[in-house]
């Protein structure tokens, strides 16, 4: 029989746990049956989104350096009258750095005045940062899914503790089967609270990431629309 307490306050219960079930991790998992298998799901699922967005998100991919450095230095750039260098950089780019994508609208020459082009910047860079998103919203999602998958376990397991007090009349109820259910039910609420806590801090983190990647872009898309439009007069084709 599962034992409810732990002898010292040093013990581990998620892997020190005895009884049918079998010890270890292998033994906390097994117990909750298929709404703990969903929740392992969920937690392969959390990892993988994780891993992804980390490497996603890194910052010298998402800003690179040089693209950086180079509109930096654009206005130098504009001021001898010829961007094709910088356009032809950023077309190179283009392949590896969002940021790239974002100024290579901005310094396209398609748009006359600085509201039109300020506008599709912003455009380009929304989707930009669309794609960056992608796959974060599956951490919102476990942060709400994986606690109710564990109050499910939970719940099912309350409901077969009771049905060990509805045995044969005259007799006490069974202890071994309510000791077990009460360990499942702990189980799960602790399994679901493992996936969700990673889970929540893990959207935060890449969530104000984000933040920090669209007001850097913001910044440098400003100084690069009014480098060129000073730089530079765009006419539309209906003029030329």
């Amino acid at each position: 029989m599962m034992s409810l307490f732990i002898d010292s306050p040093w013990q581990v219960p998620l892997f020190a746990a005895s009884g049918p079930e079998g010890g270890g991790l292998m033994g906390f998992l097994s117990t909750g049956g298929y709404v703990m298998l969903l929740i392992v799901l969920c937690s392969i699922a959390t990892i993988a989104v994780t891993i992804l967005a980390a490497l996603r998100l890194r910052e010298h991919r998402v800003l690179p350096p040089d693209v950086i450095q180079r509109l930096q230095t654009l206005p130098e750039v504009a001021a001898k009258g010829d961007l094709k260098p910088v356009n032809e950089y950023l077309a190179r780019a283009k392949d590896y750095s969002p940021l790239a994508r974002v100024a290579a609208v901005a310094l396209s020459g398609e748009y006359p005045n600085r509201e039109e082009c300020s506008s599709a910047v912003s455009t380009k860079a929304r989707e930009e940062l669309y794609h960056l998103e992608q796959g974060l919203p599956v951490l919102e999602v476990m942060v709400s899914v994986a606690p109710l998958l564990g109050l499910m376990g939970t719940t099912a397991a309350l409901v077969g503790m009771f049905s060990a007090f509805g045995g044969v009349p005259g007799e006490g109820p069974d202890t071994a089967k309510v000791a077990h259910e009460i360990g499942v039910a702990l189980r799960c609420t602790i399994a679901g609270l493992l996936v969700a806590v990673p889970s929540v801090l893990a959207h935060t983190y890449f969530m104000r990431r984000l933040d920090r990647v669209a007001v850097r872009i913001e910044s440098l898309m400003h100084d690069v629309i009014h480098t060129f439009f000073s730089h530079f007069e765009v006419k539309r084709e209906s003029e030329i």
